[in-house]
């Protein structure tokens, strides 16, 4: 028994030496106008549409583009913080990840240097432990084949065939392959909604009569709460989100193929109007499915763009795609979660439940008015503005802890 209780010791020893109590990064994710359209820019100026099989292609990543990025993925995937620095022929990428379950937290540091045609791990710490590199680049390789992503990263090896340093840019070299990619899309279009039970979720939303937002949510929460019984709450609730989003928008989602029509063609209100239910619709699928913060700036993007010649910025919109957001996400964020959603939800018929009141907020803001009376984004008048959505969204009783009820 000795050696059972010497082993306990180190691995507790280990574990101590690999947390912190706190992290050592703490970095908000502040994403503007610019960074959104750099992100744009960068995507079309692939040409990914255009691409034929075995065509090459690189793209350039400035330290600032790959620093906002990994910040940006390690709190969608992970509520940690990250950052990419470029120096001294080498890439350092350091991260704060919290570790719920146990109140500590992972503080890592990578650095990847040049190695032929790529770059490969020369130095990783773990808290207080310092591995060497082929240890590392092992150990990395274990951690990231068992992660949700496996699939995604293992196509994403296939495609890159060169990863280098230029100055303060990193340059990525790929090549396209249309299996890869089927690869990722068959995963994702899995991970999007069961087909069959996205048909289930579809003929029950064409049998409601009327056209409001907040009875086709009870409808779809009431029959994810029957499917519960004998599945995975969290895996019904993405579906009913993909059913309902269908029936706002009037057309089929990405992930799935196939040409029935569509359950409606218009029509669906949500606070008396059909954009709002669009907004909270929409944005409560991607929050499923892709993440909450993925969600948000789609929409802040698309208001910011309608300030500049369309319909104007729209607070309004913008508390419609943060309400849709915080609703996607929390209902599917656990079985727990997944199960109070449904007992909520189900057979309701009014929005007040999960939607704040809106009809104060500005709205219809052309782009000189939007700076003159808010500043632009991130700026204390339009972050004020941002707060008191959140405060609304916060104070609905829907968003209660589980356990508390």
């Amino acid at each position: 028994m000795r050696w059972l209780l010497g082993l306990c010791l180190a691995l507790a020893a280990l574990f101590y030496l690999a947390t912190d109590p706190g992290p050592a990064l703490k970095r908000p994710v502040r994403l503007g106008m610019a960074d959104l359209d750099r992100g744009k820019a960068l995507v079309d100026a692939l040409g990914l549409h255009r691409l034929r099989e075995g065509e090459a292609r690189q793209v350039a990543l400035a330290e600032a583009d790959l620093d906002r990025g990994v910040n940006a993925l390690a709190a969608r995937l992970a509520r940690g913080g990250a950052s990419a620095r470029i120096g001294s022929g080498r890439l350092r990428v350091e991260a704060s990840l919290p570790l719920a379950a146990v109140g500590r937290w992972l503080n890592l540091r990578l650095d990847l240097v040049p190695a032929g045609a790529l770059l490969v791990p020369a130095g990783l710490r773990i808290g207080r432990l310092s591995l060497p590199d082929f240890l590392a680049d092992d150990i990395l390789a274990w951690v990231l084949g068992r992660s949700p992503f496996s699939v995604e990263l293992a196509a994403a090896r296939e495609l890159l065939g060169s990863a280098r340093l230029s100055g303060q840019t990193l340059v990525l070299g790929f090549t396209w392959r249309k299996a890869a990619m089927a690869r990722v899309l068959a995963g994702k279009a899995g991970g999007w909604a069961d087909g069959a039970a996205r048909e289930a979720y579809r003929a029950r939303l064409n049998a409601v009569a009327g056209r409001e937002f907040a009875v086709l949510v009870g409808e779809a929460f009431a029959l994810a709460k029957d499917r519960s019984r004998a599945g995975d709450p969290v895996a019904e609730n993405r579906a009913a989100l993909a059913a309902l989003a269908e029936a706002v928008m009037g057309g089929r989602l990405p992930g799935e193929g196939g040409g029935a029509p569509v359950i409606r063609t218009s029509g669906v209100r949500l606070g008396g109007r059909g954009d709002l239910a669009q907004h909270f619709a929409l944005s409560a699928w991607l929050a499923a499915t892709g993440g909450e913060g993925l969600s948000d700036l789609a929409g802040l993007y698309k208001e910011l763009k309608d300030a500049q010649g369309g319909s104007g910025f729209s607070f309004t919109d913008l508390a419609a795609d943060r309400a849709g957001s915080r609703f996607g996400e929390a209902c599917t964020r656990s079985p727990a979660w997944a199960g109070a959603f449904q007992s909520r939800l189900a057979g309701i018929g009014k929005s007040d439940r999960f939607f704040p009141a809106i009809g104060d907020l500005p709205e219809f803001m052309a782009q000189a008015e939007f700076q003159r009376r808010f500043g632009g984004v991130g700026q204390p008048a339009y972050q004020r503005m941002e707060a008191e959505i959140e405060r609304r969204i916060a104070g609905l009783a829907i968003y209660r802890e589980p356990s508390r009820e």
